[in-house]
């Protein structure tokens, strides 16, 4: 698709700070890295419907009444479509790029003030030392870039397993010199059968790009084996972290403390993600850092950085200790 034809689109697609493009039948709303979210003068009706049949025949599929959906997706790009028969204000499109580039480094992370030199040393501490890690956050705080960056600090001798719907960690393409497998999942090939088959591909690491469902207890499963984590939750704060992957159990009960314990047991650290959006830009930072352990066969939850780091809080606790502290 690096020759189709975008039109009035193209400035949208070609921009680098631009993440996502979404038409919601009347009105063009975009999202940037820097400016946040705005809303475009866009008055292409005409355009729009067209676009919507070209990108059907792209994928070599009806779009109608009977088949009111259209997904297509290319290398850099993620393309959703809803007709208007579904949509009622009209053809819905929504365009999420995925480029295969690593937008946090250090020197970005510490001027803009989305982490200090000391919390990304921690950060970097838990990646070579095996920590499994869960990034929280809402939608657009940056969960995937973050994800990103600590998985440049995975040995090059050590297996990735990458596991999601659409390829937006794109750690095959970024980070060509280790060795990783990325995996999609689809209708016919659930979470649940990547994470199994991953495991039969010897995976040092498996990273998740969000975990949704009841694949949660395979994830865990994996973990018990010493296969290690990084993935991503929908999460208002890092502590709450373990409940929620608590209530994505099938068929127990929501307070069941054994359950509980065994996330505990399970995730090392959780990092929660903010994202404020004022008329100067968008600011995201790293909001919390948690550390969960089981004590005394109580599930015990540690808030590590809320702004200040608390390093005395983990050196005290003998788990993490030895998890961050030990020499390579």
């Amino acid at each position: 698709m690096s020759s189709f034809d975008f039109g009035p689109l193209t400035p949208y697609v070609e921009d680098e700070m631009i993440t996502d493009i979404n038409y919601n039948g009347h009105h063009l709303w975009i999202d940037h890295l820097l400016k946040g979210r705005y809303l475009e003068d866009f008055d292409e009706d005409d355009f729009i419907r067209q676009f919507c049949y070209k990108i059907a025949n792209y994928v070599n599929q009806s779009f109608n009444v009977s088949s009111p959906i259209i997904e297509a997706e290319t290398k850099d790009l993620r393309i959703s479509i809803l007709h208007e028969s579904i949509a009622r204000s009209g053809h819905s499109i929504s365009i999420r790029k995925t480029p295969a580039i690593l937008r946090l480094n250090d020197k970005k992370m510490i001027k803009e003030k989305y982490a200090s030199a000391e919390v990304l040393k921690l950060l970097k501490k838990m990646v070579l030392h095996h920590c499994n890690i869960i990034v929280s956050g809402l939608p657009s705080s940056g969960k995937t870039e973050l994800v990103k960056y600590l998985t440049q600090f995975i040995q090059e001798n050590e297996r990735i397993i990458t596991i999601e719907d659409t390829l937006e960690l794109r750690a095959h393409d970024i980070y060509e010199e280790k060795d990783v497998v990325a995996l999609r999942v689809s209708p016919r090939f659930s979470y649940v059968d990547a994470i199994k088959a991953s495991l039969r591909q010897r995976p040092d690491w498996i990273l998740v790009s969000e975990v949704r469902s009841h694949e949660v207890m395979q994830l865990l499963e994996s973990v018990s084996t010493g296969t290690h984590l990084i993935s991503t939750i929908h999460a208002y704060d890092a502590t709450k972290i373990p409940t929620r992957l608590l209530h994505m159990f099938e068929g127990n009960e929501l307070n069941n403390q054994s359950i509980l314990a065994n996330i505990h047991d399970s995730i090392d650290f959780g990092i929660h993600l903010s994202a404020e959006i004022t008329d100067k830009g968008v600011f995201r930072a790293i909001k919390q850092i948690a550390a969960f352990d089981v004590i005394k066969d109580q599930p015990v939850t540690q808030i590590i950085y809320d702004g200040v780091l608390h390093l005395d809080q983990l050196s005290e606790n003998k788990r993490f200790k030895l998890k961050l502290e030990k020499k390579k």
